[in-house]
């Protein structure tokens, strides 16, 4: 069920109730029969692919902490063979329904240019729901059981809900299971502010999905799954292009603040996925701002094992490129997102290049470290990633770069007349759509320093209060994108 329908949002108060009901001591088995059963719900044989990576992976924590605690030698090599084997299988079964259709489409490819007979691919299977979300969730339990961080959970449907928590299964954040299976095991009592702070979370992450984020695919959509348009009217794309750097933006923050807002209901805590990333002065600060489950998990679980920067400056970059590389490749079978992270792990290259030579230079500037200067810098570094955006959104490397080729056909004309509003999104809904995101920058820049806004709004008189809920409600029910005759956008990360 999607966390935007009808069904959820009689699922989810049911959950919360009898969760708190419940004794305290088997309110982790609740976790595990709801989260299930919310994965069930998008389809009945999902259940059984999450259930064999747990299986194994459980299996696999219990081999290595038996090994490390009874075997004398070879010890290492032991511990090593069966999170070897674990990775294998599970990396396997994520190559198998992910990436085995791009793997035979570019093997007939290079068959074809050299007049060998093309195979064919003799399996064919839908992407199971949040497949690379659990299957790095279960790898970085192994990683942490493997080098001594965690103790193997020896209950295996303790283990399952930390796996399928319904929160956090379909597009993260990644939460690790050292602190989220203490957090299933632990009692917990109703506390007032968790569900206040939850709801009023949640209530932010349903603003930035149905009324910002679907509302900007109506344009997205249209001109990017229109060659004639985007082709032939440059100014059309630019804007296309810029109104999906929020529309990725808002869809994934929207959900994953629904996400962290859900378990901080029912009394967990989340780590936080998103830091005002189009506020980042630099690739590298975007990056500390941007997914930050799986930029970490990248770097705890790939880039520090490569060697980090702890090398000579040729490896070290090479190091950053083979990360960003797979993080395309993590994000989806194509040579447009392996291109992407391409493009990420470049400017990261050329940044740390570049700054060694003109710090002092621009430390020494009169405008460094002015409003100036900082706005510059945010809006040099949100135009390269607005760039990247391109890539990862096109069908292909080839659509990429037709639409790139398209926007240099600049026509402004059409930015100051009415064919502006003939592109999938009429004046309304353009009208709405800056006021929403006036209020996304507002909420962000209100953000700037260390406290919670709603911490802040917490200070506030109570009339001022409700007077905001009320408001945003009623925001969203007036201005959201939804309906009988609308179809539903499904979160973008849920595909991945």
């Amino acid at each position: 069920m999607l966390y935007t329908s009808q069904n959820f949002f009689l699922f989810f108060p049911i959950v919360c109730l009898f969760y708190y009901i419940i004794p305290q001591k088997i309110r982790w088995l609740w976790i595990l029969i709801t989260s299930y059963f919310f994965y069930f719900s998008w389809n009945q044989k999902l259940p059984l692919l999450l259930l064999f990576s747990t299986i194994t992976t459980y299996i696999g924590g219990i081999g290595i902490q038996y090994v490390k605690k009874r075997v004398e030698r070879p010890r290492k090599f032991g511990q090593k063979m069966i999170l070897f084997s674990c990775f294998s299988l599970n990396i396997g079964i994520l190559f198998f329904y992910k990436y085995l259709d791009f793997f035979f489409l570019n093997l007939n490819k290079v068959l074809s240019r050299i007049h060998f007979t093309q195979v064919e691919n003799p399996f064919s299977f839908i992407l199971p729901l949040g497949i690379s979300f659990y299957t790095f969730k279960v790898l970085s339990y192994l990683m942490d059981n493997y080098r001594g961080k965690i103790d193997a959970e020896k209950n295996l449907l303790k283990y399952a809900a930390y796996v399928a928590f319904f929160p956090t299964m379909v597009s993260g954040p990644i939460d690790r299971a050292i602190s989220t299976i203490p957090q299933i095991t632990e009692s917990k009592n109703f506390r007032f502010e968790n569900v206040k702070h939850g709801l009023w979370l949640m209530l932010w992450g349903y603003f930035q999905k149905v009324v910002i984020a679907d509302r900007l695919a109506l344009m997205v959509n249209e001109v990017f799954n229109n060659q004639e348009i985007y082709v032939h009217s440059g100014v059309i794309g630019i804007v296309a292009s810029f109104f999906y750097s929020f529309q990725i933006y808002c869809d994934f923050s929207g959900y994953s603040d629904i996400a962290i807002g859900a378990a901080q209901v029912l009394g967990f805590t989340v780590s936080e996925n998103f830091r005002r990333p189009y506020f980042a002065k630099s690739i590298v600060d975007f990056w500390k701002r941007w997914h930050i489950s799986l930029t970490t998990w990248f770097r705890d679980y790939l880039y520090i094992p490569l060697g980090g920067n702890r090398v000579s400056k040729i490896r070290h970059f090479l190091n950053i490129m083979i990360v960003f590389i797979v993080s395309g490749l993590w994000h989806g079978a194509g040579w447009n997102f392996i291109f992407w992270g391409f493009l990420h792990g470049s400017f990261q290259i050329i940044e740390k290049i570049l700054t060694p030579i003109f710090q002092t230079k621009i430390h020494n500037m009169k405008t460094y470290g002015t409003f100036g200067f900082k706005t510059a810098q945010t809006l040099f570094t949100f135009c390269l990633v607005n760039f990247a955006w391109i890539f990862f959104r096109s069908e292909s490397l080839e659509h990429a770069f037709t639409f790139i080729r398209g926007i240099f056909r600049f026509n402004p004309s059409l930015l100051f007349n009415a064919n502006l509003f003939t592109f999938g999104m009429d004046r309304t809904n353009f009208e709405i759509t800056i006021f929403s995101l006036l209020i996304l920058f507002v909420v962000n820049w209100l953000q700037r320093d260390q406290s919670s806004l709603r911490e802040k709004i917490d200070n506030q008189p109570l009339w001022f209060r409700w007077m905001l809920i009320i408001g945003c409600i009623f925001f969203i029910l007036v201005y959201g994108i939804y309906g009988p005759s609308y179809d539903v956008n499904q979160f973008i990360y849920s595909g991945f």
